[in-house]
């Protein structure tokens, strides 16, 4: 990955946000991470990241309403979406606002690096 692309990391849960940090601090030199949408789309104002990846079920804001404001403001956002709930519903309304893509949960770091290179190819 590009060592000027800043990235945004949502993820409320305190394990997976830990382990995903430490991955992720290897290929981005700037990243920003929140805990749920809402400071997730404080932070999207705040540092205007290249690309962000984002839990989907999170408390205050979850992560298909942080992606539907992020998409207000920017329409050529980059968001791929984590989920562990295949649930169809979910991932046709992410579709449907724009996102750019999903990674079901657990991680697959080599999909994940796979999807984030193809979005910020596309850009």
């Amino acid at each position: 990955m590009s060592e000027n692309l800043i990235l945004l990391y949502v993820e409320d849960d305190a394990s997976i946000r830990e382990e995903m940090i430490e991955i992720l601090e290897l290929d981005f030199e700037h990243f920003h991470v929140a805990v749920n949408g809402e400071e997730g789309l404080k932070m999207y104002k705040e540092f205007k990241p290249d690309i962000v990846i984002s839990d989907i079920q999170m408390p205050i804001m979850d992560g298909i309403s942080m992606s539907k404001e992020i998409l207000s403001i920017n329409p050529d956002a980059k968001i791929i979406l984590t989920t562990a709930f295949n649930e169809a519903g979910y991932l046709e309304q992410a579709k449907n606002i724009g996102v750019s893509d999903y990674v079901n949960k657990p991680v697959n770091i080599t999909e994940l690096f796979e999807k984030l290179d193809a979005v910020l190819s596309s850009k």
